[in-house]
């Protein structure tokens, strides 16, 4: 049994008659009466009784045109809700850490952009570290995260591309001119650094750590413009993903020998369900970024 069929059958009992029936639903007669047969064959039942004049409706047939009609009440109904449900803006809190946000997010927004229903995302700015532990505990529904260790199985995840790592210096800066800087060039400089949950700065750490050096963090800042300021005025310098402080601002940045490059993921909860909303999101992050992706230069 099909809607179809039962949407023919109430016109059938409407006019009780084949050719008119016919007519209204713009089909065949013989398709029409193949398909009442079928309906008969199916459940066993006679619904109409064949005269000259036209079609008689059998008490069976009565109770299956009472019953057809309630399923395309309800068919309709739900049709309707899945209809308003589908057109509803839906909203994921997204964890993106402030370089990869910059970096990542706006070719996504771009794809999305496109896509209807649209999605819309709540973006919470903290680091790699926070996210991962938000979107365990069910803070986030997705996030981008940044590392050079495999991604924990708790996670579904997503690879969108290498990250290479680069200090920050003002142009007039003794290390600007260099091809590239090692650890201890960077701490005989103060530094600002985004905040102690981003990747970038535990992995400066504990590579500064291995390397018996001791940083001069001067402070901590989510803000890429204050960054921007404190490393073109020659203040501090910084560690950043490549491509982070636009080309303008009279910063240069320089590969850090001791740095290489870290992988940088889209993850979510293995533990929770994938909505509709978050597989478009992960849809959207594949096309904006497949795999062999790299960063912008």
């Amino acid at each position: 049994m099909k809607l179809a069929q039962l949407v023919c059958l109430q016109v059938i009992c409407k006019h009780l008659n084949m050719t008119r029936a016919a007519e209204e639903l713009r089909i065949s007669q013989p398709s029409l009466t193949r398909m009442v047969h079928e309906l008969e064959e199916e459940f066993g039942l006679t619904l109409f009784l064949r005269q000259s004049r036209g079609l008689i409706l059998t008490e069976e047939g009565a109770q299956f045109r009472d019953g057809a009609a309630l399923l395309l009440e309800q068919a309709e109904a739900f049709s309707d809700r899945m209809k308003r449900l589908g057109r509803a803006e839906q909203t994921l809190d997204v964890g993106i850490p402030p370089t990869s946000g910059l970096l990542f997010l706006p070719k996504v927004l771009k794809v999305l952009q496109d896509w209807k229903p649209r999605l819309r995302l709540n973006i919470v700015e903290s680091g790699s570290l926070s996210n991962r532990q938000k979107v365990l505990d069910g803070g986030l529904d997705a996030a981008f995260t940044s590392t050079r260790e495999p991604v924990s199985a708790a996670f579904g995840q997503y690879l969108i591309a290498p990250g290479e790592i680069r200090y920050y210096t003002a142009a007039g800066s003794p290390l600007a001119g260099r091809i590239s800087v090692g650890l201890a060039d960077i701490v005989r400089f103060p530094l600002a650094m985004v905040a102690e949950d981003c990747f970038l700065t535990s992995d400066l750490l504990a590579a500064c750590g291995r390397a018996g050096l001791r940083p001069d963090i001067m402070l901590h800042t989510n803000q890429l413009s204050l960054l921007t300021q404190l490393v073109a005025d020659g203040t501090a310098g910084t560690v950043l993903f490549g491509g982070a402080l636009p080309p303008e601002s009279s910063c240069v940045e320089v590969p850090v020998r001791e740095l290489p490059p870290a992988q940088v993921y889209l993850i979510w909860s293995r533990y929770l369900p994938v909505t509709g909303a978050k597989e478009r999101l992960i849809r959207a992050v594949e096309k904006a970024w497949p795999s062999s992706g790299a960063l912008p230069s």
